[in-house]
């Protein structure tokens, strides 16, 4: 088990790398879409990731809330970004990044790489 989780670590991003950087100066918003439908609107803002489901999710019933986001009426917030939106962002083993390269802030590689994903159907795109 211990082996599967290093590999999992080295191909996916986590929070807890040292090589990103997040400034509390940064703000940034991403819309989450299913097709043309529109999920819900991701915000990071003051340090503070916040998630919504917009008005027209919830006024549909035929697509479940996220298993992250259950409730369609309650916005989420963190400090650290959900697994979620950080599965999106390629390791620097998987980007093969040299250390000494300088180190790109997570709103910077979610721009650049969270648009689209072979581990979920939905689309991240920046407003």
């Amino acid at each position: 088990m211990t082996k599967i989780k290093k590999i999992f670590t080295r191909l996916f991003w986590s929070e807890s790398q040292q090589d990103v950087v997040l400034t509390s100066n940064d703000e940034a918003e991403f819309n989450l879409k299913l097709g043309k439908l529109c999920i819900g609107t991701l915000y990071y803002s003051e340090g503070i990731w916040v998630f919504t489901y917009s008005n027209e999710f919830k006024i549909q019933n035929k697509i479940l809330p996220l298993a992250n986001f259950p409730s369609k009426e309650k916005e989420y917030s963190t400090r650290e970004l959900w697994p979620f939106f950080t599965s999106r962002i390629p390791s620097n083993a998987q980007l093969q990044l040299d250390k000494d390269m300088p180190r790109e802030d997570i709103i910077t590689l979610l721009r650049r790489f969270g648009r689209r994903t072979i581990a979920n159907p939905y689309e991240l795109s920046p407003v």
